[in-house]
């Protein structure tokens, strides 16, 4: 275990190097639901609120559908509603269309599940697509015989090309997240711990790493 926790720590970036930093609470709420033997359906809300932009800023509704094609290789697609605030005011809105693919598997006891995410993504304050890559990896140690895992995972968020509304291609940013999982039922989970996101600085503009404390609960039917 304390391995597993070294390697999490180095996957954060350090506080030292950031010019910008805000402290955030991300709150989600998903469920799943089968739809057939080898496929089912997701759904899930965040909503993310910040210091900087006075609470909340940000709610996030995503929909996919999964199927299973082998064990542990899955496919899906699905739609997003992005809604951005501030200070209680929108500020604009975005549509995405994603497509992913998703492999799991175990490293000892160590439970190993990723997915690569392309997304088309359309906003409201202007007219071109954009389209941005989504790697995530994600590890889970059982902690003993007991409900609860030790988690960790890490995102990297990577635009695929220049948008009229800002968007510019190349890497963006990163979310590194260490935590709890609590199996609170057959049909509920828990999950929470620190998460670390830190985004890069474009044409001049400074990075931004925040810290939030996220927070998730589960239901699976």
């Amino acid at each position: 275990m304390p391995r597993l926790l070294c390697l999490f720590a180095l996957l954060l970036p350090a506080t030292a190097l950031a010019q910008e930093e805000d402290q955030e609470l991300w709150l989600t709420g998903a469920a799943s639901v089968p739809l057939g033997e080898d496929t089912k359906f997701e759904f899930d809300t965040v909503s993310r609120f910040g210091n900087d932009p006075g609470g909340l800023y940000e709610i996030e509704i995503n929909t996919l559908v999964a199927h299973e094609l082998a064990k542990g290789v899955t496919i899906g697609g699905g739609y997003v509603r992005n809604i951005n605030y501030s200070r209680g005011t929108v500020t604009r809105t975005e549509d995405r269309l994603r497509v992913q693919v998703g492999l799991s598997d175990t490293a000892g006891a160590v439970k190993l599940s990723g997915r690569v995410r392309l997304e088309s993504r359309w906003r409201s304050d202007g007219d071109d697509t954009g389209y941005r890559l989504r790697p995530q990896i994600k590890a889970t140690l059982p902690l003993g015989d007991s409900d609860f895992s030790l988690v960790g995972s890490h995102e990297s968020l990577i635009p695929l090309n220049d948008t009229d509304w800002g968007e510019e291609a190349g890497y963006d940013r990163m979310r590194n997240m260490v935590g709890i999982n609590w199996k609170a039922s057959k049909l509920v989970s828990i999950e929470a711990g620190y998460l670390n996101q830190y985004q890069f600085g474009r044409g001049g503009d400074r990075d931004v790493m925040d810290h939030a404390l996220a927070v998730s609960v589960g239901l699976s039917l």
